[in-house]
């Protein structure tokens, strides 16, 4: 399951080359990754207006598009040879952010939805969301203090397991196009806490070798 996902991670990748080579042609090189993620997390705050409003079929399609960005600025960050430890460190907290957004907007979804008695649900699922992101944070941390590793490749060493973001977005836009959001939550609660473990051991064994 890790090698699909890891595959079709990196096809998206490598198609998301093409509009940010189309980008950095068009402005001259003025359009900057920083720019891309921050439009991104602007972006998010549209969506939670629509699951306020109860419009889920535009928040999945506008969750969608802000999710192929959250590819594009790295993209554009490999054409124009221009990846820092800083970018990722933006990009990382921007997608912190753009979760803790998604599932405010979530709850009241589910408020609206009348599932008064699973209010409680989303915020459980941002609980584990973060725990996955920290597990990642912290085991690259700990790796990056013995020295003599590339930032870049350091920053996906622990971006596996069934429960990573991009898995993460899309079930929740599945979620939204079948009306089965609580049901969804559910089915992702259990995946974050299965990752979390994932992670802690894969992070240990790695720590153990250094």
């Amino acid at each position: 399951m890790d090698s699909l996902l890891s595959a079709i991670s990196r096809t998206v990748r490598g198609w998301m080359l093409l509009p940010a080579r189309a980008i950095n042609r068009v402005s001259g090189g003025r359009v900057t990754p920083n720019h891309i993620t921050l439009v991104s997390l602007l972006g998010h705050g549209i969506i939670v207006w629509a699951l306020w409003n109860a419009r889920p079929i535009v928040a999945a399609f506008l969750l969608i598009f802000f999710g192929l960005m959250d590819s594009l600025d790295g993209a554009l960050a490999r054409v124009q040879k221009s990846s820092s430890v800083n970018g990722m460190l933006y990009d990382a907290t921007s997608d912190r952010v753009k979760e803790v957004m998604l599932y405010v907007g979530l709850t009241q979804y589910v408020l609206l939805q009348g599932s008064t008695n699973y209010t409680w649900l989303p915020a459980a699922v941002l609980g584990g969301s973060l725990v996955v992101s920290y597990i990642k944070a912290k085991g690259e941390m700990a790796i990056a203090t013995r020295g003599g590793h590339d930032a870049q490749k350091l920053n996906r060493v622990f971006s596996d397991g069934v429960a990573r973001y991009e898995v993460r977005m899309a079930l929740i836009v599945l979620a939204l196009l079948s009306g089965q959001v609580v049901f969804v939550l559910w089915i992702l609660l259990t995946l974050v806490t299965y990752t979390a473990l994932q992670r802690i051991i894969k992070v240990s064994k790695a720590l153990s070798h250094v």
